[in-house]
């Protein structure tokens, strides 16, 4: 892969995010990006087809491969949605503790190389901090499998990423690791936010 086009992509995407941050509202304790809340529910015609320019210039199909993701996971009964969320969330982190059980990622160079391989999204890590003894983290991902050119819906919808996150930092790093998705497309966002703390 070539380095040169993903330091460029994430650099535009680094410039989309500042511009979007420096607008967003605050409701409630939720943050809602800059484009407006759909009103009702989530169409197949908004799933299908996403527009990932980046992922797009790599393989001739990947609109098709984002949408076939996409329809079994967004196809969940209302009445399911939210055990649904909270299996997401659990099976994300078997997947990322597996991934480095299994060596398939061994550090953060790998997860980035991972993420990039089977198009989850590129991965970038804005900023480390330490807050009261923790280590907390601002991850993105650009281009999301899961949400890029998603309609705003009012809420973050990546808990499956959130949980593979908080599988592999709690395998790779043997602390106690809590990923949340703060900002995504389906919030008003181009683009995906975890804040994760390490202790």
């Amino acid at each position: 892969m070539e380095n040169g086009k993903i330091k460029r992509a994430i650099k535009n995407y680094r410039e989309l995010a500042a511009h979007e941050i420096e607008v967003e509202k605050c409701v409630g304790d939720a943050l809602n990006g800059p484009r407006p809340e759909i009103d009702g529910k989530l169409e197949l015609s908004q799933m299908i087809n996403p527009k990932r320019p980046f992922f797009a210039s790599m393989v001739n199909s990947d609109e098709k491969y984002v949408s076939t993701f996409r329809m079994g996971h967004f196809n969940t009964p209302e009445i399911l949605s939210k055990s649904v969320r909270g299996a997401n969330y659990v099976g994300g982190m078997e997947f990322g503790s597996n991934l480095i059980k299994q060596k398939l990622v061994t550090d953060f160079d790998d997860l980035v190389s991972f993420l990039l391989d089977y198009k989850f999204g590129i991965l970038d890590i804005v900023d480390e901090n330490e807050i009261n003894g923790k280590t907390v983290l601002d991850l993105r991902v650009y281009e999301c499998i899961e949400c890029a050119c998603l309609p705003n819906l009012g809420k973050p919808t990546c808990i499956f990423e959130a949980g593979m996150i908080t599988g592999i930092l709690t395998e790779m790093t043997k602390k106690d690791v809590i990923a949340k998705e703060v900002r995504c497309w389906t919030n008003g966002y181009s683009f995906c936010q975890f804040e994760v703390t390490l202790e």
